[in-house]
């Protein structure tokens, strides 16, 4: 229900929602309620499981150790994932750089935008 109906609104392309099928399958299952279940045992910077707590300070405890950043691997991607999407970041930044730029100048002289 959460990957066909909650989000499937926001979701247009059929490889999107292939892949949010595939998360929500590997997030949400029946196995996630057994006691110390860990959601992925090669992740070793974190230990992603559902604690099992009564109070809410340990919950909070618990989620402000999470990092900040996912590796890849926790989503079941290749590590590469994270360096394709650092390039792509960093190439959008730049055109939004280029293309803020001034597109004339009022000197004659000097080197173009291109240039």
């Amino acid at each position: 229900m959460v990957t066909e109906v909650q989000y499937g609104g926001r979701i247009t392309d059929n490889l999107d929602r292939e892949l949010f099928n595939d998360y929500g399958n590997r997030w949400i299952n029946e196995q996630c309620l057994t006691p110390n279940y860990c959601f992925d045992h090669t992740v070793t910077e974190f230990n992603y499981h559902i604690p099992d707590y009564l109070e809410h300070q340990r919950f909070v405890e618990y989620i402000s150790k999470m990092p900040g950043n996912d590796t890849p691997t926790i989503f079941g991607l290749h590590a590469n994932a994270d360096l394709t999407f650092r390039l792509k970041e960093s190439l959008e930044m730049i055109n939004v750089l280029v293309d803020t730029q001034p597109k004339e100048a009022s000197g004659g002289g000097g080197l173009s935008r291109e240039d």
